[in-house]
């Protein structure tokens, strides 16, 4: 009799043990998953190399979607610049772009700035983050010039990310270090009339004769899509996305024709092109 006392109170032990255990794991699980909805579904990254699919998207658009889209006239042009000394890199015309990773609007424009540039040379090591996941447009998917090379026999072109998408201390990460000709070229010609806000970005020097401050079109239209819709909607020209980076890919396309001589023929001289360059001052 005792002893089967004893083995019923044992079993209940054990009983209570197994269900405190299931309980403690229970609430681990629950925590976790809280943990998870309270995460942003989407946070700002480091900069990593972008995919294979998504560069060869964006870097070879359709010449087709390019002509379809044409000239929009909504789309900002580059103000052009009083200055003497051309801004060049190994006896070619530069292409000067400053920005941040941060920046929902350098997101937006980087797009763009791929596409056209593609035009006329070849990009490697693009990277891929997004813009910061407190600002406006959080987390919207995008290259970065951090780390890429461009390699063409028209132009040259210096892509300088200032600081990563990543706060610290109240502030985000220093990354690229200008020179102290780009924070010159910067501070002079950053500013209105030639670019609407004061010391923003992005900012884009052509070779010291334009210069082009802010995005070409709201960052909101690719604001949510990630990189591969994004890319993979290039040459769908019906697609917002397309009209909006194509539309300030051909703004860009015309004003590096207008600054290298406009080569090669087979881009510069085209139709919608030169259309466009004539309305460039």
């Amino acid at each position: 009799m005792a002893k089967t006392k004893k083995k019923a109170a044992s079993a209940q032990r054990g009983q209570i043990i197994t269900l405190v255990s299931i309980v403690v794991v229970l609430l681990i699980v629950a925590a976790l998953i809280l943990i998870k909805i309270n995460k942003p579904s989407s946070a700002a990254t480091p900069t990593t190399l972008a995919p294979a699919d998504v560069v060869a998207a964006a870097t070879s658009v359709p010449a087709s979607a390019f002509s379809q889209i044409g000239y929009d006239p909504t789309t900002p042009s580059p103000a052009p610049i009083k200055e003497s000394a051309s801004l060049a890199s190994g006896g070619l015309p530069e292409v000067l772009y400053m920005g941040a990773d941060y920046c929902p609007f350098c997101a937006a424009q980087r797009w763009a700035l791929v596409s056209a540039l593609s035009r006329f040379g070849t990009f490697s090591n693009l990277g891929a983050t997004s813009s910061a996941s407190n600002d406006v447009y959080p987390n919207t998917q995008t290259f970065s010039f951090h780390g890429a090379t461009y390699t063409s026999k028209y132009i040259s072109f210096v892509g300088v990310e200032l600081q990563t998408n990543i706060p610290s201390n109240g502030s985000y990460t220093p990354l690229d270090t200008p020179t102290a000709e780009q924070n010159k070229l910067i501070s002079t010609w950053d500013v209105p009339p030639y670019t609407p806000n004061n010391g923003g970005i992005p900012f884009v020097d052509f070779a010291n004769k334009y210069v082009l401050g802010g995005a070409g079109y709201n960052p909101g239209i690719i604001h949510g899509l990630s990189l591969q819709t994004i890319a993979g909607s290039l040459s769908n020209t019906s697609s917002a996305p397309a009209k909006a980076i194509l539309g300030t890919a051909n703004m860009i396309t015309a004003t590096i024709c207008k600054i290298d001589n406009n080569q090669p023929a087979s881009v510069c001289n085209l139709s919608y092109i030169q259309q466009i360059e004539k309305t460039l001052k």
